[in-house]
């Protein structure tokens, strides 16, 4: 009977009796919990595409599709086997928000090619497309992505569209990144984010991102490992 009685308690004290004296802690631990379950969840859903994106770089693309500011597009350059593709592609999915424009020709970049530091089986086998489609629809997302085949510059010339999240994950030289932001920044939007992959990792792009920051006109308003994103500075 005692032990009945102090099981009864404990029930109480685990109860509302304690957590109502705490309830913006209580939400505080919930929206926590809630943010750790949400990674592990979609991570793990999306970890059998290959690729070079660390999964907690893979949530941010995907918090930065779902909430992130500004009316406008998603254009992801550089998809690879597509799983940015697929992280950008969910969060705007969630929120009913705009489909992701992923612009590649699927050709792999030069560390994918042979001899390359990360030389790609999709690449030598000429089937990346192909493989890249397989996993969207497994990710179920394919329906929340619009696939242009063609070198980023090729493509922004015919484009005429605003832009609220732009992805670079290209080729990582120097030029090619610089070429890549030029070519499709006039079409983002005044609150609208940029995004670049392997800061650190590779030296171009870095060179480029620092150069950009040094310009005054861009600011960086989040790092995540090797991912940067900057906004315009009003």
């Amino acid at each position: 009977m005692k032990r009945d009685e102090d099981d009864s308690k404990a029930r109480q004290a685990s109860g509302s009796g304690i957590f109502s004296k705490l309830t913006g802690d209580f939400e505080k631990i919930l929206t926590n919990i809630s943010i750790v379950s949400g990674y592990w969840l979609i991570t793990d859903e999306f970890a059998f595409i290959e690729g070079f994106l660390d999964p907690i770089e893979g949530y941010a693309l995907y918090l930065l599709s779902k909430f992130g500011p500004g009316i406008g597009t998603i254009v992801e350059i550089g998809s690879y086997a597509g799983r940015s593709t697929a992280y950008l592609a969910r969060g705007s999915k969630e929120a009913r928000r705009e489909k992701v424009i992923a612009v590649d020709h699927f050709e792999g970049s030069p560390e994918h090619r042979e001899g390359g530091d990360h030389e790609s089986a999709f690449v030598k086998n000429n089937n990346l497309y192909d493989v890249f489609i397989h996993n969207l629809n497994r990710a179920k997302v394919s329906d929340r992505v619009s696939v242009i085949k063609k070198s980023s510059c090729a493509a922004a010339a015919d484009w005429r569209h605003p832009i609220r999240l732009l992805f670079i994950d290209g080729d990582h030289s120097y030029e090619d990144s610089k070429r890549d932001f030029e070519c499709w920044s006039e079409w983002l939007v005044p609150e609208g984010l940029a995004v670049f992959h392997d800061i650190e990792s590779f030296q171009g792009v870095t060179t480029f991102y620092n150069e950009l920051l040094a310009g005054g006109q861009y600011g960086e308003v989040l790092s995540v490992d090797s991912l940067r994103v900057v906004s315009k500075i009003a």
